[in-house]
């Protein structure tokens, strides 16, 4: 409990912090008041139209990072069994996760229809990502467990099903934890940019066309909530687990 209140106690110093500042400048267009940014998003909570938003993006977030998580799991696997493929595939996935998150969205938006480009942009981001966390799993398995597997030979799918994921399995919750909360981020981004509607992106669209800073600010306290659920969600299911 004591642990609870100082977190409670920091917070409180900020949030105070804040609406001092706020009063300082005293232009809510340029830096809102924590009670008025809060009363908003109380408000915004309250109203049916924005959990269409939210979970149209939590959709399409969802489709691009699963896309990025089974591709990337097949190919680290892949990449594990054959030294040539893994070799091939070192230059791609080192250039791809050096490329910045704006040049794929922008690119995304000239390929792609603006529907699908909050799913190509989670997809395009996250891949190589998921595909070196689920390699370095891959590559911190004991040697002897491989060696002792090659003794007592079975085929492909069992090795893969039956040994290889199961001993990856923390690399995979982290990638899913990580990939989702990235993946949200990202997309929303995507749709900021793309003006995809609906979609929390598009909110926030508005509220920038309309210098609604009040707003803005509010939008931006739901995704960092819709992302604290995402990972405390998935904590959850791992202790279930």
């Amino acid at each position: 409990m004591s642990l609870m209140i100082k977190k409670l106690s920091i917070y409180s110093l900020y949030f105070a912090l804040w609406q001092g500042i706020a009063m300082v400048v005293n232009r809510p267009v340029i830096l809102p008041s924590f009670v008025d940014v809060f009363l908003r998003l109380i408000n915004l909570l309250l109203t049916s139209d924005l959990y269409l938003h939210v979970s149209m993006t939590l959709i399409r977030v969802i489709q691009g990072t699963t896309l990025a998580f089974i591709l990337a799991l097949i190919v680290a696997l892949m990449t594990h069994e054959s030294k040539l493929l893994k070799d091939l595939l070192s230059p791609l996935i080192l250039i791809t996760k050096t490329i910045p998150n704006i040049t794929y969205i922008l690119l995304v938006l000239i390929w792609f229809a603006r529907e699908l480009s909050v799913i190509a942009v989670s997809f395009l981001i996250l891949f190589p990502v998921l595909y070196s966390q689920f390699k370095t799993g891959l590559d911190q398995i004991n040697p002897e467990l491989i060696e002792l597997f090659k003794l007592y030979p079975e085929g492909l799918v069992h090795k893969v099903t039956k040994v290889l994921v199961p001993l990856i399995k923390p690399y995979l919750y982290a990638g899913l934890k990580n990939g989702l909360s990235l993946g949200f981020k990202v997309g929303v981004m995507a749709e900021i940019l793309g003006q995809v509607q609906p979609g929390l992106g598009y909110l926030m669209h508005i509220a920038r066309m309309n210098f609604e800073t009040t707003d803005l600010f509010a939008y931006t306290a739901i995704m960092i909530l819709v992302v604290v659920i995402i990972e405390k969600g998935i904590a959850l299911f791992l202790i279930k687990k």
